[in-house]
């Protein structure tokens, strides 16, 4: 008997490109950032931050996957949020953006963000298996714990809309712990969709550091504010933050976290 045909998911945020970081900017470590996602082999992808230019880079040096997200701005550009699909694995059926707001307005600012913010969402199907997914990318403002905590809202309450009785990941950066009310109001066990952070429904437990954040040199301790959430027809087999480090430092000033899904037993 063969066990359940398992996936990699991964969430990045792979800093956006200023000089501002000086040796550290995007020129100087975007080989390293495309080379960790391949080396981690996963065949979902969420990215946060990513200029279009830098989108369209990550684009060509992984070519295996279908990459689709559009700039939080309504020009298109701005930030992404976008999805990585292995195209060997998966097909997709559906996209979409949506904007975390009161209003859900193109480039709209919600409740005391700073910036406007987006959620991307697909529907697909795996190849293999047949089995229907949903996958949402996430990242919450830096800045607004009201826009934070309504964003969580937002999710929680549209996410059964969205996944449309589909088995459903969440990845993506919250600007926030596992300590604070965005991450509470997604695992709420009373709420419309039941997430689970992958890390603790884990059989193997969680590998590798307990941060998420990075000064690019240096990792900064007990700040793991990038989460992979799945409903509970998935399982997990392993989960961990990535702490790939090359001479010069991080590729980013964020860890990558990746884990290993199943639909079902």
């Amino acid at each position: 008997m063969t066990g359940p045909e398992t996936f990699r998911t991964l969430t990045y945020n792979v800093r956006y490109d200023t000089d501002a970081d000086g040796e550290h900017a995007w020129r100087h470590r975007r080989e390293r950032v495309a080379r960790t996602v391949r080396f981690n082999a996963p065949d979902l992808v969420g990215l946060q931050e990513p200029l279009t230019h830098q989108f369209e880079y990550l684009g060509e040096r992984l070519s295996a996957f279908a990459w689709f997200g559009r700039g939080r701005l309504s020009s298109g550009e701005g930030e992404h949020c976008p999805i990585g699909v292995r195209r060997s694995r998966f097909s997709i059926e559906e996209t979409g953006t949506i904007w975390l707001s009161e209003s859900g307005e193109e480039g709209s600012v919600g409740w005391d963000a700073k910036l406007p913010r987006i959620l991307t969402w697909a529907h697909l199907r795996d190849r293999r298996t047949g089995s229907p997914l949903a996958i949402c990318n996430v990242h919450f403002d830096h800045v607004g714990e009201d826009a934070r905590r309504e964003s969580a809202r937002l999710i929680a309450a549209r996410l059964p809309e969205i996944a449309a009785g589909r088995p459903a990941i969440v990845v993506g950066d919250l600007n926030c712990t596992e300590r604070d009310e965005p991450y509470a109001i997604l695992t709420d066990p009373d709420g419309p969709v039941e997430l689970v952070d992958a890390r603790y429904a884990s059989e193997t437990g969680h590998h590798g550091p307990t941060t998420t954040v990075t000064t690019f040199e240096d990792r900064v301790q007990e700040r793991k504010i990038d989460h992979v959430f799945v409903s509970a027809a998935l399982s997990v087999s392993r989960h961990g933050v990535c702490a790939d480090r090359y001479d010069g430092g991080y590729p980013s000033d964020h860890l990558p976290v990746l884990a290993e899904l199943s639909v079902g037993e």
